[in-house]
């Protein structure tokens, strides 16, 4: 309008002076403004409520509706662009605010975390629980999760530092047995058996340890401890799973190369230092346990043996006697008996000649007594010695047919048989030599060929003889047999 023509041409009144708006710029301006306060809102810098309240219909019912000055309409507009200047400053900040609470919040970091995790997305829930635990790294919950997600993102060290950490706590965590079972299986992935077997060693809980027990090489276990005994012990060694026990008996260090426990262990009289090491199926190696042991056993009483070392021209019997849970073991040639030697069981013929005989007591721990000695001459003087006496038997032999000659030789085979006088036999004041028969084969070996022949010192007569028992023989008339 020109300048001073403030008055309507057609009606007369004055000219109405409002503000002219671009209706494409309100439009875009309110979706601007929209948009603003929907952020706020959703950060919660404002409320939902208030967020309705601050939108109006139309950019338009930010001015003035009623009449004003031409000279007004610039102080408005001016108004309105401080407004939004206002409104996009409290915004920005109310944003920075939003984002500034969001990284601070332990709560906030751990939810986007398990979040995250439930999509599969473990490097960003890793991301977020790191973030959480700078906030707040006390909460062992958070510590236990992040190295489960540490596993699935493949970070495996990580995790393994992580749970160590939490078991360095000690028993604070209420969850260590889980803690346990998540390492120990990492390791068990990982064929690391010595590892698992130094953190089972400082476990103290049951179940881990029964659970994994096999990876562990205890001590072995003994059944009985080190000490003074007055008899003999067996001991026998135990390790806590499958494997090998070694041990030594002299105090020296087991090795692999050591004796290998299988059986029970005899301890008879005297020291012992037994130490053994536990090796299980993983070729873990156990602490070794020592045990001292001294067995202090009473050794038997010596046997009583009669009659005492002598010459004796008629028939004795050797008696012994011991003590209550002994036996007498015995040679004939001398030497030192043992538990391989003969045994006594009742009295015993000297034999025709010179014999030795040494006799011992030995109680059930096998500890044994003194050696007695016992020296015989069993000799008779008679009619006929001990080469007439034997031609007279070969003779009745051959006439009887039971030798082809004097010689031994027999019908029908291809050996011999031969003739020794045992001992002597008294029956009717009569003094008998005692003979036996044995068979060689052409392979020089001898068989008793169960014939046993008495033969009268004085008069040569012949019996066949049976014995009854040490010293005793019924006599048959060798005629009458032949017959």
């Amino acid at each position: 309008m020109e300048e001073g023509k403030l008055l309507c041409e057609n009606c007369g009144y004055e000219v109405q002076i409002v503000p002219d708006f671009d209706i494409e710029l309100e439009a875009k301006l309110k979706e601007s403004i929209s948009v603003m306060m929907e952020d706020m809102a959703e950060e919660g810098v404002i409320s939902e409520r208030k967020f309705d309240d601050a939108i109006k219909d139309k950019i338009s019912d930010y001015v003035p509706v009623k009449s004003v000055k031409l000279h007004r309409i610039k102080i408005t507009v001016i108004a309105l662009a401080v407004f939004f200047v206002v409104v996009a400053g409290v915004a920005a900040f109310a944003v920075h605010m939003v984002n500034e609470y969001q990284y601070n919040s332990f709560e906030y970091q751990y939810d986007k975390a398990v979040v995250s995790a439930a999509h599969n997305n473990y490097s960003e829930a890793v991301s977020y629980l790191e973030r959480a635990l700078a906030i707040n790294g006390e909460d062992l919950d958070a510590r236990f999760l992040l190295a489960k997600y540490y596993e699935k993102n493949g970070q495996q060290q990580s995790t393994i530092s992580l749970l160590e950490e939490l078991l360095s706590i000690g028993t604070e965590y209420v969850k260590r047995d889980e803690v346990y079972d998540m390492l120990l299986s990492i390791y068990e992935t990982k064929e690391d058996y010595a590892r698992i077997s130094d953190i089972l060693d400082e476990c103290d809980i049951p179940r881990i340890v029964s659970k994994y027990n096999k990876y562990i090489a205890l001590k072995p276990e003994v059944n009985k401890q080190g000490g003074v005994y007055d008899e003999v012990i067996s001991i026998s060694l135990k390790g806590n799973t499958q494997g090998v026990v070694y041990y030594t008996l002299d105090g020296t260090l087991p090795t692999d190369s050591s004796s290998v426990y299988e059986t029970p262990i005899l301890l008879e009289a005297g020291e012992y230092t037994i130490k053994a090491m536990f090796v299980n199926t993983y070729g873990m190696k156990s602490e070794i346990v020592t045990q001292r042991y001294y067995i202090n056993l009473s050794a038997p009483e010596d046997p009583v043996v009669n009659p005492e070392s002598g010459n004796y021209s008629e028939p004795v019997l050797i008696d012994v006697s011991r003590d209550y849970g002994t036996k007498i073991y015995y040679t004939t040639d001398g030497s030192v008996p043992d538990r391989n030697s003969l045994l006594y069981t009742g009295p015993i013929e000297i034999p025709y000649g010179i014999s030795n005989f040494s006799f011992i007591a030995m109680d059930e721990s096998g500890l044994s007594s003194e050696v007695v000695k016992r020296t015989y001459q069993l000799e008779v003087q008679a009619n006929f010695d001990i080469e007439l006496a034997l031609q007279v038997l070969k003779n009745n032999l051959c006439a009887s047919g039971k030798l082809l000659d004097i010689e031994g030789n027999v019908p029908n085979k291809p050996g011999f048989n031969q003739y020794k006088v045992k001992t002597l036999f008294k029956a009717d004041k009569s003094i008998y030599y005692i003979v036996y028969e044995e068979y060689v084969d052409t392979e020089g070996e001898t068989q008793d060929t169960n014939n046993i022949y008495a033969i009268n010192v004085n008069t040569a007569d012949l019996y066949q003889a049976y014995k009854v028992d040490e010293g005793k023989y019924n006599l048959q008339s060798f005629v009458e047999v032949s017959q």
